[in-house]
């Protein structure tokens, strides 16, 4: 079961919307995004040791590996505040559908950066996504709705994506948990140096929140972290990719069915189809 690349997708889909809808709810009152990134790492990076018994214990002993691994720990930095702070201004089904322009900027930069082969399927597919997300900053009314969060929200996958692109094959050197806890452990110290963050100011945001949701949240995203990186290691990234973007059209349903949310139910629905074939271009 452990080895099915099938049921790390399906239980990554399942976390991803409990943490989604969770998250939300428990840091309505954050006075401090960086104050709640910190958190949100540091319990994750806690949980992570639980999935540490769970994989072959392995620690890369390549000098290159941990040069590449100190620029991913900075972009996550950033990537996670970002990301912490578009979460608190945006629904959660449009940050879900924003979170896959990562794929389009992957794209570009793998024809820009790597040199890729320009592939028709890969354009059209960056295109719906594009496309589809910028549908979505469309109101009732037919005025666009761009807000800060909306923009916050599209550097933190531009980002993303540069991590994605430096990461390559690193996550294979590390036991999974321990590497989840490198990936977010590390960065929640630079982001508390840099900062200028203190111990009290933590305690004093932690206790804003509703803390059986948050560390619910943390253990939450800590699954996602391992379930979709070991979902890429066993299985085709053509497939895994395009199933994990289900979380849009997830996301929108729990909206519509337990909030009672029926504004744009069906144009999200349909954004979300949109980006999912684009994301299946982009991946063929």
């Amino acid at each position: 079961m452990f080895n099915s690349w099938i049921f790390w997708v399906v239980l990554y889909l399942i976390f991803a919307v409990i943490f989604a809808q969770t998250f939300k709810k428990a840091n309505r009152k954050m006075k401090n995004a960086g104050a709640l990134t910190i958190l949100l790492e540091f319990f994750t990076a806690l949980f992570a040791i639980l999935f540490i018994p769970l994989f072959k214990f392995k620690i890369s002993h390549n000098l290159n590996t941990y040069l590449i691994l100190i620029v991913v720990i900075i972009v996550y930095a950033f990537t996670d505040r970002f990301n912490t702070e578009a979460r608190y201004g945006l629904e959660t089904s449009t940050f879900s559908m924003l979170k896959q322009l990562s794929s389009v900027f992957l794209v570009l930069f793998s024809f820009i950066i790597l040199k890729e082969k320009v592939v028709a399927t890969k354009i059209i597919g960056a295109s719906l996504i594009v496309l589809a997300n910028v549908f979505l900053a469309f109101d009732k009314s037919g005025k666009v709705k761009f807000n800060r969060y909306f923009f916050i929200c599209i550097v933190a996958n531009i980002l993303f994506a540069i991590g994605m692109l430096i990461n390559v094959n690193i996550s294979h050197e590390f036991n999974l948990g321990i590497y989840t806890i490198i990936t977010v452990l590390l960065p929640s110290i630079l982001i508390f140096i840099f900062g200028r963050h203190s111990i009290k100011e933590l305690k004093d945001e932690f206790n804003l929140y509703d803390k059986k949701k948050f560390l619910i949240s943390a253990f939450c995203w800590c699954v996602m972290l391992v379930s979709s990186v070991r979902a890429y290691q066993l299985g085709n990234i053509s497939v895994v990719a395009p199933l994990l973007t289900l979380t849009a059209i997830l996301d929108s349903t729990y909206e519509f069915i337990f909030n009672k949310d029926k504004s744009a139910f069906l144009k999200k629905i349909i954004i979300g189809i949109v980006i999912l074939i684009g994301v299946i271009l982009i991946k063929i």
